[in-house]
């Protein structure tokens, strides 16, 4: 073939599955059981935050939901129908766009775990059939039904090996085309029961690492396997994640290059439906999403990327894992206290690596306790503040930088700066008066400073009377609603006072 004619036809083709716009988002399918069990969402000022609302203020335009068939038999009472609802609910309440994440199973389905639902079992192949056009079906509608239309629908979660057990496996033991025909008219089922409710969802089939859309798609379209969009997992590591050797699975420079290929070969568009880092290093995460944010959003063809339930802490677990033996999830992007890391700025369009860390923390003398958690100040760099309640006089403290394990001391020569020197002295409150202080931080001058906050009650101070009050929990969260018998701390104006309700 003539080389400007093979140059004018690929040109082609990357034009034909142009996004016409790059989304950023996230699976928060956890959500309503995290909720269930107490746990609160802040905002990185602090500022208690319904979920949702959260995503849309990182910068994320939409959400992931997953679908389970009965999870009371295998997962427990939640991402069933009334679930999925009433997160989509929340979901459109915020403007924000949906995937639906159909599992066709009762419980998490994977590669290596792919179970037909209980409900499901005795059935032959043609009422299988049956089941998934009528599960798919009735989940879309009730969604249609509130006026809700997700733009995406996953037909089976990372189905590398296939979906629904030995109905729809992918059959190693057969070649070519052959060995997706099982799979591909279970899959072209749940495929046509979508287009059926919604035309104009597009369709995803969905597969675990970048590096399996070469051998995978090829077979599955020969065997008439019908998609719009790929999707993969991509979860890179800290070992892997900047590595350009071959065989790199966990490598954003990989799957750049996998994803480029996917598009110009299957002339479908790519999304990464699921990635995340451990939460125990978010500074490194921040990093690595911020590289493959900058590798992928300027592909032609790349339409999003999805964050893995950012809302966890990698300590909460859901009740099901127990019985299990599982441990927690440790590949979220939220601090312990409820808020954002910084593995989440690129999805709000940072592309520059922050060398700030989330939050600070300040712990007691002995370093076991933690007294405050100091927040960044709005529109600095590398500035921190928090209101430290002094229990006793010239009291020592430490300020430390938990994303890094970073204790910070001061100077010998100069006690108002900062250091980490082997030989740094201790912090401590300069005073004997206690109280509530401002404790500040800045790691760009390496400074640190401490301002006493009257502490004598309402009847005692003078305040702004036209500045609003906010109230702060210890740990500087901002409280909406604050309940009897917390200790809470109070500003209007300029003036700070601790209150016991």
């Amino acid at each position: 073939m003539n080389k400007s004619i093979l140059i004018f036809l690929l040109g082609m083709v990357c034009f034909g599955v142009r996004a016409e716009s790059f989304v950023s988002g996230a699976d928060v399918s956890w959500c309503t059981e995290m909720e269930a069990d107490g746990r609160l969402f802040y905002n990185k000022a602090g500022e208690e935050t319904e979920l949702f609302e959260l995503m849309e203020q990182i910068g994320m335009s939409a959400v992931r939901l997953r679908v389970f068939v009965d999870p009371e038999n295998g997962y427990g009472p939640w991402c069933d129908k009334a679930d999925v609802l009433a997160k989509a609910l929340r979901a459109k309440a915020r403007g924000l766009d949906l995937m639906i994440d159909f599992h066709y199973s009762d419980r998490f389905a994977d590669p290596g775990t792919q179970l037909v639902p209980r409900g499901w079992q005795n059935m032959n192949r043609e009422q299988i059939k049956e089941a998934v056009d009528r599960h798919t079906r009735e989940i879309l509608q009730a969604l249609k039904d509130e006026g809700i239309e997700p733009k995406w629908v996953q037909v089976g979660n990372e189905t590398n090996n296939g979906m629904l057990g030995d109905f729809g496996r992918v059959r190693w033991d057969l070649s070519g085309a052959a060995r997706f025909a099982d799979y591909a008219e279970l899959s072209n089922v749940g495929y046509d029961a979508v287009k059926a409710v919604f035309p104009g969802a597009k369709v995803i089939i969905h597969l675990a690492g970048t590096e399996s859309g070469q051998w995978f798609f090829p077979d599955f379209k020969a065997a008439g396997g019908k998609f719009d969009i790929i999707g993969f997992s991509h979860y890179p590591n800290a070992g892997e994640w900047n590595s350009s050797a071959a065989g790199a699975t966990h490598s954003n420079v990989n799957t750049e290059r996998y994803v480029r290929e996917a598009i110009v070969r299957f002339g479908v568009p790519v999304m990464i439906c699921e990635t995340g880092f451990d939460v125990r290093n978010p500074r490194l995460a921040h990093e690595v999403m911020i590289d493959l944010f900058n590798r992928l959003k300027p592909i032609d063809g790349c339409c999003g990327i999805f964050y893995w339930e950012p809302e966890t802490d990698g300590q909460w677990r859901p009740e099901s894992y127990i019985p299990l033996g599982w441990g927690a999830y440790n590949m979220g992007a939220f601090t312990t206290d409820g808020r954002p890391t910084k593995a989440l700025d690129a999805f709000g369009g940072r592309t520059v690596v922050d060398p700030y860390p989330s939050a600070l923390k300040i712990y007691d003398r002995a370093g076991s306790n933690v007294l405050a958690t100091m927040l960044p100040v709005a529109d600095s760099e590398g500035e921190f503040m928090a209101l430290l309640d002094v229990t006793e006089p010239w009291m020592n403290i430490n300020i430390v930088d938990p994303e890094s394990n970073t204790w910070y001391g001061s100077d010998p020569a100069d006690k108002t700066k900062l250091s980490t020197a082997d030989n740094k002295w201790g912090l401590w409150i300069d005073s004997e008066r206690t109280g509530i202080y401002t404790i500040k931080a800045d790691l760009a001058s390496m400074t640190w400073s401490q301002t006493y906050g009257d502490n004598s009650g309402v009847d005692d101070i003078i305040v702004d009377t036209d500045a609003p009050e906010e109230w702060y929990d210890l740990y500087g969260h901002r409280i909406a609603n604050p309940t009897p018998g917390n200790l809470c701390i109070v500003r209007k104006g300029s003036q700070m006072h601790k209150v016991i309700l």
